[in-house]
């Protein structure tokens, strides 16, 4: 069946088969995981994300190709889950982008929404590598505007495919660690099951449910407004003036501003919807920014911060107050008291809890973090986090829902610990939509993370705690004793399905049969001279008995040379993580 006119109709259809076609291969796509230990499972992210964007659509026809493909963008910015999603998010950003006031295109026209999709996706990620999603994404590109003179959307995706899958073929040439597991890149396979999936859209009128055994995976409503977003950079405090407002655009744009406001500090967000565009920005000179911004337009809700004062006001502050949240129970912006401008984000407290975080008076800095075990969310709320998110090994929270927490903790300013590589994506992200100031502590493991909240002091400024947090970062060591999800090879190291695993920051250091012999093996390995403690936190898998033995164990190992703290962490998959200071 020839299709040579893209409309919101058909988009629909493309995005709606798409992941119905991913969802009956999602779990190949998991199974292509590097690491051999439990982890995120890219399949899933990608089919979360994608659901989300077709959740947007799923009850809509007589679209424009504009509104359609802004919805769907914004729907899965909103339930974007993991690196994978997230740069997902972003191809949609960019077709949509492509897409923008037309309500139908040629086929042609394809090539330039994924030329646009190529640039906003290489954007989204700080520092780009080849041999993954990104790459194969690209030669997507190049393989459909080699067909760019064919009037028919399926034989320009069709070449699209076909180049894809041959860059797929060699991303194990372009990353050593794709060759030596054996195995494609995850993300890059996923892509392709997705424009396998748009093609099969093309070749029926009606969608065809494909993935069978599925449970329906429900997302929070998009927000109706529209929105642009760019990346946005960690704080900097070299710009030591936090300054936002909102701008009524008079005669201008979202991107003319950016471009007038870039020179003026870092962190610089725009996201504009209607004639209406929300600045973010930090910057040692306020007073130019608020002058560059009324060129553009008139001013309003204009705050100023100091990052650097000497000192805050903490009398009305109370207590931290500590709620475990989870990714369920997703309410409406409006239930939220959502920030005007901000699009899209929900509670993940129950509502009993939203109105009383509502009703207390905000406090000048709120501690939000993510873990998964009741022992360590209890450990992380006792060291002053008002929230924790479930989550962070095998289920990332989405944007939404990483937004959603942020909002409903009733404070001016948000410290965030991912305490997950694969959740740093989506809290930049989240970032860009919860309409204060969130300042992510790169944490990428629970040690690093608990060592960062030990290190804050909300008394002190928010410069002076980035900066103890950072070096709290680089203090701690990490081990993790785990089990082979596959069997295969690392490093040097082969390993069955089943096997225990010993890690240390992240790399495979030992393979074995006894999780308390491997915990022996890689804290002798771990300690050095002038390490001063050593903290242990079992997983929900250890008993009690068993942890009591493996702490006298290690007690009469390490024979007084440090500190030994041994916790019940209850986090699954992990008999152990051990930290190292």
């Amino acid at each position: 069946m020839a299709h040579s006119i893209l409309d919101g109709d058909v988009f629909r259809r493309l995005v709606l088969s798409a992941r119905s076609y991913l969802g009956a291969r999602k779990k190949e796509v998991d199974s292509l995981n590097v690491f051999p230990v439990p982890d995120g499972d890219t399949g899933t992210n990608l089919y979360l994300t994608l659901s989300s964007a077709a959740d947007t659509l799923s009850e809509k026809s007589g679209l424009t190709l504009s509104e359609a493909s802004e919805m769907a963008s914004h729907g899965a910015l909103m339930g974007a889950r993991g690196n994978s999603g997230v740069i997902l998010s972003q191809i949609l950003r960019g077709i949509a982008r492509h897409f923008q006031g037309r309500d139908s295109v040629t086929a042609p026209e394809l090539c330039g929404a994924l030329d646009e999709a190529v640039t906003t996706a290489y954007k989204a990620v700080m520092k780009p590598v080849e041999g993954t999603i990104l790459t194969v994404l690209r030669g997507l590109r190049d393989g459909a505007t080699k067909a760019a003179s064919s009037h028919d959307l399926s034989s320009i995706l069709g070449s699209g495919l076909k180049e894809a899958k041959a860059v797929l073929e060699h991303t194990p040439e372009m990353l050593p660690v794709l060759k030596q597991a054996g195995v494609v890149d995850a993300g890059g396979k996923g892509l392709v099951f997705i424009v396998e999936g748009f093609l099969e859209g093309l070749s029926y009128e009606e969608v065809r449910e494909i993935a069978v055994g599925e449970s329906p995976v429900t997302f929070p409503a998009p927000s109706k407004g529209s929105f642009r977003v760019e990346e946005l950079e960690t704080a900097d405090i070299r710009y030591p003036y936090d300054t936002q407002l909102l701008v009524t655009l008079h005669d201008s744009s979202p991107d003319r501003l950016r471009e007038d406001l870039t020179p003026l500090g870092d962190s610089l967000l725009v996201v504009g919807s209607g004639g209406l565009a929300r600045v973010h920005i930090h910057t040692d000179r306020p007073g130019d920014v608020l002058t560059a911004c009324l060129t553009h337009g008139t001013l309003s809700d204009v705050t100023i911060d100091n990052m650097i004062e000497q000192s805050r006001d903490m009398a009305k502050s109370s207590s931290p107050a500590t709620a475990a949240g989870g990714p369920g129970g997703l309410a409406s912006p409006e239930q939220t008291g959502g920030a005007p401008g901000a699009t899209g984000s929900a509670s993940v407290l129950p509502p009993s809890l939203s109105a009383a975080v509502n009703e207390r008076e905000a406090r000048e800095t709120g501690i939000v973090s993510v873990a998964t075990g009741q022992g360590l969310k209890d450990i992380m709320k006792s060291l002053g986090c008002d929230l924790v998110i479930d989550g962070g090994v095998t289920m990332n929270p989405s944007t939404a829902e990483l937004a959603a927490a942020v909002k409903s903790v009733a404070a001016k300013k948000i410290i965030f610990l991912p305490n997950n590589g694969n959740i740093f994506l989506a809290a930049k992200q989240a970032k860009k939509l919860v309409g204060r100031n969130m300042y992510i502590i790169p944490s990428k493991t629970i040690p690093q993370g608990i060592s960062a909240l030990l290190s804050l002091n909300l008394n002190e400024d928010m410069g002076h705690n980035l900066k103890r947090a950072s070096k709290a970062l680089k203090r701690v060591k990490t081990g993790e004793v785990t089990y082979a999800a596959r069997t295969g090879k690392f490093g040097r190291h082969v390993m069955n399905q089943g096997d225990i695993l010993g890690l240390i920051d992240g790399k495979v250091e030992l393979v074995g049969d006894d999780p308390v012999v491997a915990l022996k093996e890689i804290v002798r390995r771990m300690v050095k001279q002038g390490d001063e403690i050593v903290t242990v936190y079992w997983g929900q898998d250890v008993d009690e008995e068993t942890a009591a033995k493996a702490s006298e164990d290690l007690e009469a190992m390490l024979d007084g040379s440090v500190e030994l703290e041994f916790h019940s962490g209850g986090q699954a998959l992990y008999y152990f993580i051990i930290s190292v200071e």
